[in-house]
């Protein structure tokens, strides 16, 4: 008899869950037509009331002959065509069969659909009452994915797991869905994506699957897709945690459309798109990368024979592929410990900033062949000893648009990084202080802090200083090494970089007659082996204390209003002296450095040729327009010195205040520890202003061929400073030594890690504190300046009574430094 249809609303269910059946449903997950498992779940709405009070089974609905009807229906035939007619056949023969059934939910789901996940579904949903359709959809389940995802600096490290449930509609007209092909395309977006929020990541899933010709039908326009997002450790505390969201492709089709790495879309892009973090709006579309020029980050480290020279091999290799790449930065040579493999010698590293017309992969196979071909390098085993190492750290394209490759061949940016001090330490001073990782979109800097955070001694480096070691008759190499720590600055508390190697002394050596404190002592061209005499004596007494000594010799003194002599009396003073230490039997050649104190190219080409390693430049390149082109071509040290004006009209010059620095208004943005600060704060104007006036010369001398491995910085004690500056430069040493902006064009100037030298010895301001009038005499009171400079984080002291003062800088390394 048939039951009839009533109103009454039924809150009684029979459940099936799991009905276990192997059918050929569709295509299995190898694309074969073989049987597979199939786990059949029901709930269907009845009225059991009766059966509840008889306890008869007779008014109710037998789930045991149910289970076997449905068995006997998926048998019925060889195959199925897909998950969606067996669906439709087990909900209709239901429906058909039980008319005590008001409601159907039905769940088809297949166990051997997608090698991705084992719960690939069809759900329909029967109202017998209702007059709407019923309603089909696709589920998805357990999608198990790996990607970069979260907010923090740890979770954009490494991959974490992600758990994906997406719910597709489908309709009588449109049922052969294409769900593999859907769950391809996600698993190749989710897992090259680089999201922060799961919320971003929900959305763009959304928006990829509206994007499949399948929903592109207007039947779909007002359809929702839904989709949530699991992350598994994100509370240590859960299972998991996430979102879910549901969006029509009609509220998502106005979006930028997604574009896979390997798809058409991105093969008519040159195959570099891949999937972008919508909620930083990291850039990673290259345009035009062939025919336009694009920035590279390159990474550099040699560890065998002459490092320096192998570095400087490869640079001139790199310049031979003339216009399809040209070198715009470098960063100074970094000395480190090797990281992986411990038993070989140690690193000199750096980095490089260059344009290039090459794409990523050309650009590698260049890096390659120089490694290999040009320099000859053998691999034995991975991080091992090298002659030269060429990375790809990062790139960008024209459009400064960050670009990210992750193959077989090539991974950018590059991902161990983040891990080596020896990368970040070099690439953060060609690298403002924003400037984004393009996956953790954290800046650069923060993770260089955070790996000095750790605490690893392996992670300090030694700045070093090439020199040209001429006289050593040997293929050794020859530097000023410095080395530097992070640490807190406890009233800023901004991390700061802070020297913790042994003070260089400068012996000044003035062969002048007319120097401001010791005048023609010194000077004998007839008797050179007087000033020999007296240099041996003052070498080996310092030696006592310190490993090395640099004599710095002048020909020409700069005191201000001091008459300038001709570069011919010049070059007749300095020459003589500089050839007669190289060859002094009693001078060891190992640990007497040379440094010539002069601003004419002429003098410091022909000093270098007598074996002069450092030229110190008090104009900073002002005073003669060939001194960074030749100090370029020659090589060695450069001290990079600040000054106002002339000799004559330094001393006017000292008017620091902000009114007379207006150019810096609007146009330079400052930093001091990558913070950005305000050069308006009168504690900080005069700082802001030397580091700015320095900035322009460091930027015109590495447009003229140097570069930071040879320079070191004097904020010009004395020079066009008054007593209160001079005192004030000592105390914000630690500031200068922190300093970075970006220039009116664009351009980043940083002086983080760059060795300070300071020359106090006998000035003014000394006398001025001591009443002393008499330079000679201020020798006791130039220590204590000494020490104190010192404290604030000097590398040289450029001193005349060295002796003395060499015990002074040995207790002031053991209390500051503790060295």
């Amino acid at each position: 008899m048939l039951r009839t249809i009533s109103n009454t609303v039924n809150n009684d269910s029979i459940i099936v869950k799991n009905l276990k059946l192997q059918s050929i449903v569709g295509l299995d997950a190898w694309n074969a037509r073989n049987p597979q498992t199939c786990l059949i779940s029901m709930t269907l709405n009845t009225n059991f009331k009766e059966s509840s009070a008889t306890d008869d089974l007779k008014f109710s609905l037998n789930y045991a002959v149910l289970c076997n009807d449905i068995t006997n229906l998926a048998q019925s035939k060889k195959e199925w065509k897909s998950v969606y007619a067996f669906s439709n056949a087990i909900s209709s023969y239901t429906m058909n069969k039980y008319e005590q059934v008001d409601k159907l939910n039905l769940d088809v789901q297949l166990t051997n659909a997608h090698l991705r996940t084992q719960n690939v579904s069809f759900q329909v949903g029967i109202d017998r009452n209702d007059k709407i359709p019923a309603s089909k959809y696709m589920l998805i389940k357990n999608l198990d994915l790996f990607t970069l995802i979260g907010v923090f600096n740890f979770e954009r490290l490494q991959k974490q797991k992600l758990s994906l449930d997406i719910k597709l509609p489908v309709t009588d007209e449109h049922s052969d869905i294409p769900f593999k092909t859907i769950i391809d395309k996600v698993v190749t977006y989710t897992e090259g994506a680089n999201f922060k929020t799961v919320e971003a990541l929900g959305e763009c899933i959304i928006k990829l699957v509206s994007q499949d010709p399948f929903y592109q039908d207007t039947a779909f326009l007002h359809s929702l897709i839904e989709v949530t997002v699991i992350k598994h450790n994100a509370i240590t505390e859960t299972d998991g945690v996430g979102i879910s969201c549901a969006r029509s492709p009609e509220e998502v089709v106005s979006n930028p459309t997604i574009k896979l790495n390997g798809t058409k879309e991105s093969s008519e892009s040159n195959g570099y798109n891949m999937p972008v973090d919508q909620s930083t709006a990291i850039a990673t579309t290259s345009t035009d990368i062939n025919t336009k020029y694009n920035t590279a980050y390159l990474a550099f480290g040699s560890n065998v024979g002459d490092r320096v020279s192998n570095i400087k091999l490869a640079f001139d290799a790199l310049k031979r592929e003339n216009e399809k790449i040209v070198i715009l930065d470098q960063s100074s040579f970094f000395e480190s410990e090797p990281m992986y493999f411990k038993d070989q010698e140690p690193f000199i590293n750096g980095c490089i900033k260059i344009k290039t017309i090459l794409s990523p992969h050309e650009l590698l196979r260049v890096c390659k062949h120089i490694e290999y071909e040009v320099l000859g390098r053998v691999k034995h085993f991975d991080n091992g000893p090298r002659s030269i190492d060429l990375d790809i750290v990062l790139y960008q394209n024209a459009d400064n648009e960050p670009i990210l490759i992750n193959d077989e061949d090539l991974i950018i940016p590059h991902p161990r990084m983040l891990e080596r001090s020896f990368v970040l330490e070099p690439l953060c001073q060609l690298l403002p202080p924003t400037t984004r990782h393009p996956i953790t979109a954290e800046p650069i800097w923060n993770h260089l802090d955070e790996l000095y955070a750790k605490g690893n001694d392996e992670d300090n480096l030694w700045l070093v200083t090439p020199l040209p070691g001429k006289t050593l008759n040997t293929k050794k190499e020859k530097f000023l090494k410095f080395k530097t720590v992070t640490v807190k600055d406890p009233i800023t508390n901004l991390s700061k970089r802070e020297s913790v190697s042994p003070t260089y002394i400068m012996h000044i050596l003035n062969v002048t007659p007319d120097s401001f404190s010791d005048g023609g002592k010194y000077y004998s061209p007839e008797n050179i082996s007087t000033t020999l005499h007296h240099l041996v004596q003052v070498t080996q007494e310092v030696l006592k204390l310190h490993d090395c000594i640099i004599i710095d010799v002048g020909g020409c003194s700069t005191r201000p209003n001091s008459e300038q002599v001709s570069e011919k009396n010049e070059l007749g003073r300095v020459i003589p002296i500089i050839s007669a230490i190289r060859t002094c039997k009693e001078l060891p050649k190992d640990k007497v450095i040379i440094s010539v104190d002069t601003y004419r190219s002429t003098v410091s080409q022909q000093a270098f040729e007598a074996g002069a390693d450092i030229v110190n430049d008090i104009s900073g390149g002002a005073f003669d327009s060939n001194m960074f082109s030749q100090s370029a071509r020659i090589g060695g040290g450069y001290v990079l010195s600040h000054t106002r004006g002339t000799i004559s009209t330094m001393n006017k010059l000292t008017d620091y205040t902000w009114k007379n620095t207006d150019v810096m208004e609007g146009k330079y943005v400052h930093y001091i520890s990558g913070k950005e600060i305000d050069p308006k704060n009168e504690q900080l104007t005069l700082i802001t202003t030397i580091g700015q006036e320095l900035s322009v010369r460091f930027l015109a001398a590495l447009d003229s061929g140097l570069h930071r491995g040879q320079m070191i910085l004097d904020p010009g004690l004395g020079f066009a400073k008054n007593l209160d500056q001079n005192l004030e430069i000592i105390r914000t040493i630690p500031l200068l030594k922190n300093y970075s902006c970006v220039t009116p064009d664009g351009r980043f100037v940083t002086f983080k890690n760059l060795p300070i030298l300071l020359g106090p010895s006998r000035k003014k301001f000394i006398g001025t504190i001591t009443m002393e009038p008499e330079p000679h005499n201020r020798d006791f009171a130039t220590g204590s300046v000494v020490a104190s400079c010192i404290g604030y984080g000097t590398d040289i002291v450029r001193v005349h009574d060295s002796i003395n003062c060499s015990k002074s800088v040995k207790i002031a390394d053991k209390i500051y430094k503790k060295v």
